[in-house]
């Protein structure tokens, strides 16, 4: 909370609700990396310790900016009797996904890529074992990965006293919660109409694989909280266009940085809002503020890969080394690839008719609209299918088709929230001029 307080000190009046997403998600960015370089110098009871007072310092330093700014908190209530529905209908999606997540065990990925670092650190006095990283017996667990999500299971199992399973499910449904509730408020602002943010807030969960797949919102997996963060940041970039202050592009930077640290994907999601970042900055004439703020994920980027290599980790075996030999001689990989990704996209065991959705919404904006917005929007759902896909040519696999099969619909879940709000935008049917003020 005081990372949000400080970043948005500038406005007179606060959406409560707005700062408590915010939090969560800054609050799960600044405990991880705290403990990954607090673990650097120490450990058990001095860490957690050191933690705490840097969260406490915070907290008090962004209260005191908030009250010597002035600053208000407000929390908006729905108007008429369709965003009251609305709004019920979101809460009571929330209090299933939290009942649902109570009631089912973490998967796969959720034990042996996360949570098991999770319990590593927790009996090694709060720091992962050097050893942990170069062992070839522990390969199968991903050493390389980032900390985000299994530093956050560890700052729980470190107040509660124990490594238990049961809660650290409850980190997830709190992302649910505050991706449905930026999801409303990012499409309210842009589209400038509530119902449209509410009602794709309520469509959030209506997909087949984002509550019942092996890499849904309740198992555990870290891609869903990546979806959220990635939403985040490009909803705040969009928002830049429509307003003349500056702070969504503080809250785009804090993204930014939290997405490497989140999962390995999450560097290429960096890459293509940076990209993104830098055709609206430059439309903005804001390319000194853009140059600002990719330094923050620069640096979590360069200091892990360092990090790994004086740890001495074990490389990854999924994907072979990058180089133009692997790539010529992958070529014919191509399009059993395409084939495979389309017939993923058409699975209506797994998104029932939402890509078609997605794709007239796209079509739409694209076509009668053609502004920035609906370009950049466009750049956000589009790049990242045909990077990850794209990636696959230099898969190890003994059957690389298996290999697209089996980890393509997660990666597609990181673009779930954001086509959500591409079909909003194309709901509201009409452009939003430029706001000379914060709403």
């Amino acid at each position: 909370m005081g990372v949000t307080l400080l970043l948005l000190r500038s406005l007179s009046r606060l959406n409560l609700l707005e700062c408590g997403c915010l939090a969560w998600l800054f609050g799960v960015g600044v405990v991880s990396l705290l403990l990954w370089i607090g673990g650097t110098l120490v450990s058990g009871v001095i860490l957690q310790a050191i933690v705490t007072v840097a969260c406490l310092a915070l907290g008090v330093t962004g209260w005191r900016a908030k009250q010597r700014a002035g600053v208000i908190f407000e929390l908006p209530r729905p108007s008429g009797i369709t965003q009251w529905l609305l709004t019920v209908f979101v809460l009571l999606e929330i209090a299933t996904i939290f009942f649902v997540s109570a009631k089912h065990t973490l998967g796969w990925d959720g034990l042996l890529n996360w949570e098991i670092k999770a319990r590593y650190a927790f009996v090694n006095g709060g720091v992962l074992p050097v050893e942990y990283y170069s062992s070839a017996g522990r390969s199968f667990s991903h050493p390389e990965y980032p900390l985000g999500i299994p530093l956050t299971e560890l700052w729980l199992y470190m107040w509660i006293g124990e490594a238990h399973q049961f809660w650290i499910k409850t980190i997830f449904p709190f992302f649910y919660a505050a991706g449905a509730c930026l999801l409303a408020l990012i499409a309210t602002r842009i589209s400038g109409r509530c119902w449209v943010g509410l009602l794709i807030a309520a469509l959030f969960p209506f997909i087949p694989y984002f509550t019942s797949g092996p890499g849904g919102v309740i198992v555990g997996y870290v891609d869903f909280p990546v979806s959220i963060v990635y939403l985040t940041g490009l909803g705040y970039l969009l928002y830049s266009l429509s307003t003349r202050i500056e702070y969504p592009f503080y809250i785009y930077a804090s993204c930014l940085a939290l997405l490497p640290w989140l999962k390995q994907e999450g560097a290429i999601l960096w890459c293509v809002l940076v990209a993104l970042g830098l055709v609206v900055s430059w439309q903005q004439k804001k390319v000194r503020l853009f140059a600002v703020s990719i330094l923050p994920g620069l640096f979590v980027i360069i200091s892990w890969r360092l990090y790994l290599k004086l740890m001495d980790a074990v490389p990854p075996t999924d994907f072979s080394p990058l180089s133009v030999h692997a790539l010529l001689n992958s070529a014919h990989r191509v399009g059993p690839i395409c084939r495979t990704l389309f017939a993923e996209i058409e699975s209506t065991n797994h998104w029932g008719s939402f890509w078609l959705l997605t794709g007239l919404a796209l079509l739409y904006l694209l076509v009668l609209f053609r502004d920035i917005r609906s370009v950049v929007l466009a750049g956000a759902i589009l790049v990242p299918v045909m990077v990850y896909s794209s990636t696959y040519l230099f898969s190890a696999w003994p059957s690389y088709t298996a290999h697209v099969t089996a980890s393509m619909p997660r990666l597609l879940l990181h673009i779930v929230p954001t086509a959500w709000l591409a079909i909003g935008l194309a709901l509201s049917f009409r452009r939003v001029e430029p706001e000379k003020q914060h709403t």
